[in-house]
């Protein structure tokens, strides 16, 4: 997890340094990188790399003279590491740098080098995508725009579903066909496709007229608004046919639903009948991914979970099209009165939200909503945000006084101590925190933050939270606490790092207090992708 710096304390690796830079926190990435000892090792090509990758961050934060001096130093930085180890990465890296720092001839002179290394077998050691997409961007590089357009469709065939690594490259052909003043309509043809967010009302009777006239809507909706990623749930009704006809259409579907598959069957799609529940479980098994709300052995289907199931799909779609550099779009299906009640709130959070929202109109044909039982809420259950938080130094301190440890520990005190009362509890190396009130929970994540001394881990999920008797403490149960412990292991110092469930429900909500960055992509043991909160 960390490197030994220069001083002898424990530093980032390279690798979660890269991470870092990916978020947008590039000047935190470089006071780690500088305070390890990273920026000395003249001699390391992996470390000349993330260099100019920070270097490369820097810039694109900067504008004139200073975003051309950043350019500069990060094509150099590429350069040298490209010098002791050649690869194709390295040095298309530093010929496109040239021309943002603006040194034409540069950049002309690398991408011919480029195109030299990509036809050596022994240095084009490379995906089949990055080849081709290289190959591309030194084409462009060099003003031949229709060769790198073919070069791009080489790659695009290549990994036709690596949307990821697209949308990467898109963002570095954009900013070459700037630097250039060169048309960049055709780059777009290229760029992800949009994520969408789904939901309709369950009015609707299998194979029914309501059902026949949706699809022919949503046929030709989809014509005019391809989808190429889908967050929603699969109710009995609209729900159901709105994710048949994207699969139809290709989109990757990822379901979202309030509690475990079998609860929501029998809650939410087989009182409406035979019909329904097969196809709910066609679709299920033709889903990309699937997320429960609230997955535990206290789960049950009631408001606090489907409400933060529709939070979870709208973020999931959010946060896709944040870091794909796409369009987010939301869908929805309600009758002539508005609803379903669920739908509707789900259209109400899209609008504090950015985005494109479409809506269809569809009668219902099927009095379905007495067959549904009610939802069954539990008051021990809250939705709350889990705390771990990590003070560096802890570990040394042993030994020490109390009034040196006190010292230590105050600062961060103080700022927990704005939790409301019972919210905190001591840990071995810190403590640790369960907040109801998501607002609290991230004023004090910044202000932890701004101490630059601790490491936070925060994950937000469904369970029981209990008085602890003895201490008046208010306990959570479940998994909850461990994930928060673990992602506070995973922190750099100075940092928060939160699980996906918390970031993409801040997308969601539009929290101006704290910006979710994809840390790392996916860590199955962690609950999928890995977010640091940035102010």
């Amino acid at each position: 997890m960390s490197a030994l710096s220069q001083n002898g304390t424990r530093g980032p690796t390279l690798a979660q340094l890269t991470a870092l830079a990916r978020t947008g926190a590039v000047g935190r990435a470089w006071e780690l990188f500088v305070g390890a000892g990273y920026d000395q090792r003249g001699g390391d090509p992996a470390a000349l790399a993330v260099k100019g990758r920070l270097l490369k961050g820097r810039a694109r934060l900067a504008v004139g003279a200073p975003a051309r001096a950043h350019h500069a130093a990060a094509a150099e930085a590429y350069a040298a590491a490209d010098a002791l180890q050649p690869a194709p990465y390295l040095a298309i890296n530093a010929a496109s740098l040239r021309l943002l720092a603006g040194d034409a001839d540069g950049s002309r002179a690398g991408a011919n080098s480029v195109l030299d290394q990509l036809d050596d077998p022994a240095l084009a050691i490379d995906t089949p995508y990055f080849l081709a997409a290289t190959r591309a961007e030194a084409l462009l590089l060099l003003g031949d725009q229709s060769a790198a357009e073919h070069a791009m469709q080489d790659a695009a065939r290549a990994d036709p579903d690596g949307w990821a690594e697209r949308a990467v490259t898109v963002a570095q052909l954009r900013e070459i066909a700037a630097a250039q003043h060169s048309d960049a309509a055709w780059i777009g043809r290229f760029a992800p496709p949009a994520s969408l967010h789904f939901a309709g009302h369950m009015g609707v009777a299998s194979g029914g007229t309501a059902e026949a006239q949706l699809k022919i809507m949503l046929a030709e909706h989809f014509a005019a608004h391809p989808a190429g990623f889908a967050w929603g749930a699969l109710a009995a009704g609209a729900d159901i046919v709105i994710a048949e006809m994207l699969l139809a259409q290709g989109a990757a579907l990822h379901v979202v639903l309030p509690c475990p598959a079998e609860q929501f069957e029998a809650q939410s799609v087989a009182p409406a009948g035979a019909e329904w529940t097969l196809r709910y479980r066609a679709l299920l098994g033709a889903a990309a991914s699937l997320r429960i709300a609230a997955d535990s052995a206290s789960s049950v289907h009631d408001p606090l979970a489907t409400a933060h199931a529709g939070d979870l799909a709208i973020g999931g779609a959010l946060s896709s099209a944040a870091q794909l550099a796409s369009m987010a779009v939301q869908l929805i299906v309600t009758d002539e009165a508005g609803g379903g009640a669920n739908t509707a709130r789900q259209a109400e959070r899209w609008r504090s939200a950015s985005g494109v929202q479409y809506r269809l109109t569809v009668a219902r044909d099927a009095a379905v909503d007495a067959l549904f039982p009610p939802e069954e809420p539990d008051p021990a259950r809250v939705l709350s945000v889990n705390l771990a938080v990590v003070l560096d130094g802890m570990e040394a301190a042993i030994g020490q006084s109390s009034a040196q440890l006190s010292a230590l520990t105050a600062p961060v005190a103080a700022v927990l101590a704005r939790l409301p009362g019972g919210s905190v509890r001591v840990s071995p190396n810190g403590w640790e925190a369960v907040v109801e009130d998501l607002g609290a929970a991230l004023a004090v994540i910044d202000h932890l933050n701004a101490l630059g001394r601790v490491a936070v881990g925060a994950h937000l999920a469904i369970g029981p939270v209990l008085t602890d008797p003895a201490s008046g403490a208010l306990v959570p149960y479940g998994p909850a606490p461990a994930l928060a412990r673990k992602l506070a292991a995973l922190a750099p110092t100075g940092t928060t790092l939160a699980s996906d469930a918390l970031a993409v429900t801040l997308c969601a909500r539009g929290e101006p207090a704290c910006r979710p960055e994809l840390y790392y992509p996916r860590e199955d043991d962690l609950g999928g992708a890995v977010h640091m909160l940035v102010g």
